[in-house]
């Protein structure tokens, strides 16, 4: 699994993609990306166990999760400093009386995957013990996709609590902030405070298998796209964010060498940037720096894209020679994954949802949320083969969304493919057919009312 799969075969000379849409539209770049309208407050705070400390926004690089969690790995190295993380979304409505109810969202499928993570992170950094038995004494317990191991997180109880009380910490005193900053944070159409908080357990120097509990949090105060809003059992649910633009994720010149060069999630790659959480399952920081190259605004990511699709060759192609095929083949074979920071949804004009499975991807919450809805509602889930391309091509996609934590759903209205072989310019392999996105606002407003009722409560007093 990579950015793009194959088995490694003997090739003499690269497939030029030139003949393949060569006649189709060109990607002219918009002023979208996935990030649009996040605008982070003066609040930004890390703590671990013991001691909190809030960040300057001017600390460009402490300031963000990904460059405070890089920062760790830079200073304490690729054993110690690299760790399994997630990110988790905590809603605040402030009070008459100053106080705050935070729903936390997903909050025992985030312990239960970082629980995981971080077993299957230290088995592959440290592997066996000296007795010969695994690091844990047991098999490495990979999560389902709808929940974690039993056995997994009572292995990491009091990680657990001291993951709690350092968001309990965070908490406190993000708290603060929206209490002493009221009047700044409240505009018209805002529909709710946003706080992106993030954990990151590390392995210890003295015991690999407990984890040192840190945490990151920042504001992400989601601005509506209008001043209208639909009121749901008491609860704003948010604008559909501005639809963006997708690029698929393939090399220059497709050779196996340049194909595993191609960072990738999980496993190892020829250049040796290895991300040591091996299974698609883990959520492992090393991700943040390893990802970069995929982000090229020269390539990948010219301005208007929002986000970068992983995909691969399906396991009935590996092995297969590729020069048998032709370039039109090879690209319409690919199955695609999901993004650099979110999963990947399609929906087909059978009505069929249809995105990457578990043992592929990493199993976000909202995609869990997603899943467990329209499975209830008794609607066409697939999520046991990824979508293709050439699906894509025969014309049967209806709607395509990503979906990650904070923003939870996101429209895609167009996927590009990066300027290759000798295409000089991205060329546009698929549009949306119209800008109504009836299925993804449905999907949003189910999957934003089920993550309501699920989230864990808690209110915060403060001294103000």
């Amino acid at each position: 699994y990579t950015a793009l799969l194959l088995s490694t075969i003997s090739l003499t000379s690269p497939i030029l993609c030139q003949a393949f849409y060569s006649s189709g539209p060109q990607y002219q770049p918009s002023k979208t990306a996935l990030h649009n309208n996040i605008d982070l407050t003066s609040f930004c705070a890390e703590a671990d166990i013991q001691h909190i400390n809030q960040i300057p926004q001017s600390d460009i690089t402490l300031s963000s999760a990904r460059g405070w969690m890089e920062h760790i790995e830079q200073r304490d190295g690729p054993k110690y400093g690299v760790g399994a993380y997630t990110v988790l979304r905590c809603d605040a409505t402030l009070q008459p009386d100053m106080n705050c109810e935070w729903k936390i969202w997903g909050e025992k499928f985030h312990m239960d995957r970082l629980s995981s993570s971080f077993q299957t992170l230290t088995t592959n950094l440290f592997g066996a013990t000296e007795s010969g038995g695994s690091f844990y004494g047991g098999g490495i317990t990979s999560m389902s996709g709808m929940g974690g191991s039993v056995h997994t997180e009572s292995m990491f109880t009091d990680s657990i609590e001291e993951t709690r009380h350092v968001m309990s910490m965070l908490l406190e005193q993000a708290t603060e902030s929206i209490c002493a900053n009221a009047c700044n944070l409240q505009h018209e159409g805002s529909l709710t405070h946003t706080l992106m908080l993030t954990i990151l357990w590390t392995p210890s120097s003295s015991q690999q298998s407990i984890p040192l509990v840190r945490g990151h949090a920042a504001f992400a105060t989601i601005a509506p796209e209008s001043t209208t809003s639909n009121s749901i059992d008491n609860e704003s649910l948010p604008p559909l964010p501005t639809p963006i633009t997708a690029c698929i994720a393939i090399p220059n010149q497709l050779t196996p060498e340049s194909l595993s060069i191609l960072p990738r999630r999980h496993g190892m790659n020829l250049n040796l940037q290895r991300q040591v959480g091996s299974s698609a399952s883990a959520k492992v920081s090393s991700w943040c720096r390893i990802r970069r190259p995929l982000e090229d605004p020269n390539r990948y990511k010219p301005p208007g894209v929002g986000e970068v699709i992983l995909v691969r060759k399906p396991e009935t192609e590996r092995g297969t020679n590729i020069m048998t095929y032709s370039n039109e083949n090879f690209i319409d074979t690919l199955e695609l994954l999901e993004g650099l920071i979110s999963n990947f949804f399609v929906v087909y004009k059978d009505g069929t949802v249809r995105t990457a499975p578990v043992g592929l991807v990493l199993p976000g919450y909202a995609r869990h949320l997603i899943i467990q809805e329209l499975n209830e509602r008794g609607m066409k889930v697939d999520s046991s083969n990824p979508p293709t391309i050439q699906d894509m091509r025969d014309g049967l996609w209806s709607e395509v969304f990503v979906t990650s934590a904070i923003r939870l759903v996101v429209p895609v209205e167009r996927i590009i493919m990066p300027a290759t072989g000798a295409n000089v310019n991205p060329l546009i392999l698929w549009e949306a057919p119209n800008d109504e996105y009836r299925a993804t606002r449905m999907i949003q407003s189910a999957m934003y009312q089920r993550g309501c009722r699920q989230a864990t409560v808690k209110n915060v007093v403060t001294s103000i």
